[in-house]
């Protein structure tokens, strides 16, 4: 017993190591050192656990081991059932840790994915991380500004914004997360129909948790970013790319009012950019939105409009800032959504909603800065 415990510390300092800056000098020798030692404790737990006194003494002293170093296992406590799960714990810390260099980080995400039983975990891992390099990411952007000049600092609006994008910056971490999830179920092994259902369903969970929907859009524009797109106009779907077909018809297949109103349409807008068929959808669920709209009041200056079933987040104020995100966006967009509304009446009198949001002060001075052609 006096020997597994000496070695319980040396897994105690392999966590540590994990989880720490030093994680950032790591070799493939030093991976699999950790996940063999991770072994050795899962069969060694395996082999105690059925000898009851033999494994109540061993929890005790192991309770007592860890509790006299700075503990790498959080609020959990350090026992032979957790060395039943010594490689969970390994993947957990290695996963964690925004120190890892990015080739590691591909192999252990790689062994985690293996089985397609352990995803939960993996996803939950995943966000961990995402959460951590976010805020890493931010404080460092904030040191650096912190190390200008205090009139600097306070004086340049736009550069202290883009300090705050937390949120974004946690999307696109995510985003890329799930791309090498992605990448190795349908690129870098032969994906089964049930490898499809099996991810399916994980994006249905993804896109319930708050910022779902943007990590999954944001997702397909990443993609598209690493394999090169023309900036002229949208890219045929991504057919030749598996990451962007999939994620693309899986998108496709959702009730696309949702999207509509749980992301940002600058994020609609770039993705409508590259994916055609996107653009399609998001311009035919806005004319939808269009058709029940009704008018409820009206005066000599304006009329004023409601959807006739549903609440605020389909307001005409709503529609409008949609249509403006289209015509400032790529020009190929703004120039397909111009020519894809009515041409507005020449008498004010039953303007349609088309054409009242078309002779909006904002429509017209986009038309007229931009130079648009219907």
């Amino acid at each position: 017993m006096d020997d597994l415990v000496q070695k319980a510390q040396i897994f105690l300092d392999i966590l540590t190591a994990a989880r720490g800056k030093g994680a950032a000098d790591w070799s493939m020798e030093d991976l699999e050192r950790a996940f063999g030692w991770a072994r050795y404790f899962e069969q060694a737990s395996a082999r105690i656990r059925s000898k009851s006194q033999i494994a109540d003494r061993l929890d005790r002293r192991l309770k007592v081991l860890a509790s006299t170093e700075a503990s790498p296992l959080g609020h959990q406590q350090f026992s032979l059932q957790l060395l039943g799960h010594a490689k969970q714990f390994v993947d957990q810390a290695l996963l964690q840790n925004s120190h890892l260099p990015p080739m590691l980080y591909s192999v252990v995400l790689q062994r985690c994915g293996q089985n397609l039983g352990s995803q939960n975990q993996l996803m939950k891992d995943a966000v961990a991380f995402s959460q951590l390099q976010s805020a890493v990411q931010l404080i460092g952007h904030m040191r650096e500004l912190l190390h200008r000049n205090h009139s600097e600092l306070f004086h340049s609006g736009p550069e202290v914004s883009d300090c705050c994008q937390g949120r974004d910056i946690q999307v696109q971490t995510d985003a890329s997360l799930l791309l090498q999830f992605l990448r190795l179920h349908l690129v870098e092994s032969a994906p089964t129909q049930r490898t499809r259902s099996s991810i399916g369903k994980k994006l249905q969970e993804i896109v319930v948790q708050q910022q779902g929907w943007e990590t999954v859009l944001t997702a397909l524009v990443l993609n598209v970013g690493t394999h090169g797109t023309t900036s002229d106009g949208p890219s045929i779907d991504g057919e030749s790319n598996p990451i962007c077909r999939f994620l693309l018809q899986w998108v496709l297949q959702t009730e696309h009012n949702r999207i509509v109103f749980q992301v940002p349409s600058s994020l609609l807008v770039k993705v409508a950019a590259v994916y055609f068929s996107f653009y399609k959808t998001y311009l035919s669920c806005l004319v939808e939105w269009g058709k029940d709209m009704v008018v409820t009041g009206h005066t000599q200056q304006d009329r004023t409009w409601k959807h006739r079933t549903r609440d605020d987040h389909c307001s005409f104020e709503e529609l409008l800032s949609h249509v403006l995100s289209l015509l400032k966006g790529p020009l190929h967009v703004a120039t397909a959504t111009l020519k894809s509304l009515p041409a507005p009446a020449t008498s004010p009198v039953n303007r349609t909603i088309w054409e009242e949001i078309l002779q909006t002060p904002q429509i017209i001075s986009i038309i007229q800065t931009n130079n648009l052609q219907e």
